[in-house]
């Protein structure tokens, strides 16, 4: 199964995906480790990360000497990624992940964290067997980030008095520190300058803020964009998104919005409380904000694209083409 995130690097996503296979020992093909890494290796998604770790790898001036080095690391990003979607997907009791059944809803929670540490274990060996050193270090980093931005976010579960700030900080453990560090890893292998570097990372971590804010709000969109979740469903987890946030400060929506969060920590929401709930993200302005927001992280990628060397124009364009292919949602409907 390949990557799918840009056409244009088929080719070399297929490199990627063949590499991903080939770093799996053999006897993880048997058994029931091999059913459960079937499974995983089959979930693989569209390849947004190693995408953008080759597109940054195409603007260093080492680009053609470090290619195979960069599937490599391409095919471990990923690996992290899923098992970081396996460890999710026990704690959030998730019974499907891109339409199909998760790990844990098929095999059981203990078997999935065991897949997930698997993973998380085979990546580490092959840092260390192929001294990808500093790659390695930022993926290592990249871990404890998602780690420590799951256990804050879990501590924000139903908290009326969460802040912006917070919210930034859970979702850069989830999701932009994993932008920042295939962005990183891209230019860092390939020979760009450190002050390139640093500037690929500052892309990739208004990207990952980009993703991750476009996914919240999915959650309260009525339009079928193709990926979308099940309606409001972080918020009947406690997990409040910039929406609720900016719902929560207007004073005249304040009360009713913390009688919905108090509601959904008892598990008593109705369709009626749920009807309600958009009508006051509607009234607080809450969505629209929220995409406003969503549109300077996108504006502040675009204007950073410019800084970047401009001997490879394909490549940035293929960024932008990456950002054109992140419509934000619609609002609720009134």
């Amino acid at each position: 199964m390949f990557f799918t995130a840009l056409p244009q690097l088929k080719d070399e996503l297929a490199y990627i995906s063949q590499e991903m296979d080939t770093l799996l020992p053999d006897d993880w093909n048997k058994g029931p480790v091999g059913d459960i890494i079937q499974d995983v290796m089959n979930s693989r998604g569209k390849g947004v990360r190693p995408s953008l770790l080759l597109l940054m790898g195409k603007l260093g001036p080492n680009y053609s000497q470090c290619k195979t080095r960069l599937y490599r690391l391409g095919a471990l990003a990923e690996f992290v990624h899923m098992a970081s979607l396996i460890h999710d997907d026990i704690v959030d009791d998730s019974e499907l992940r891109r339409g199909n059944p998760t790990i844990q809803a098929k095999y059981g929670k203990d078997m999935a964290v065991y897949a997930g540490d698997l993973i998380l274990s085979q990546t580490l060996s092959i840092i260390l067997r192929d001294r990808l050193r500093e790659s390695g270090m930022l993926l290592a980093q990249t871990i404890q980030d998602m780690c420590k931005g799951e256990i804050n976010q879990a501590a924000c579960r139903y908290k009326v008095s969460v802040t912006v700030d917070e919210y930034y900080q859970n979702i850069y453990g989830k999701t932009a520190s994993m932008f920042v560090t295939v962005c990183k890893i891209g230019g860092l292998e390939s020979g760009c300058p450190e002050p390139i570097i640093e500037l690929m990372g500052q892309i990739g971590l208004h990207l990952g803020y980009l993703f991750q804010i476009r996914d919240d709000l999915l959650d309260f969109s009525l339009q079928d964009m193709g990926d979308a979740k099940s309606l409001r469903l972080d918020f009947q987890e406690g997990v409040l998104t910039l929406p609720i946030i900016y719902s929560l400060q207007v004073p005249s929506c304040a009360e009713a919005m913390k009688e919905l969060i108090e509601k959904a920590r008892s598990g008593i929401l109705s369709g009626e409380d749920l009807e309600i709930l958009d009508q006051l993200i509607i009234k607080a302005d809450g969505f629209h904000k929220t995409v406003q927001v969503a549109e300077e992280h996108r504006k502040k990628i675009l204007e950073m694209l410019s800084y970047l060397p401009q001997h490879e124009k394909n490549t940035i364009e293929l960024i932008q083409h990456l950002l054109s292919k992140l419509p934000l949602p619609k609002p609720p409907k009134k």
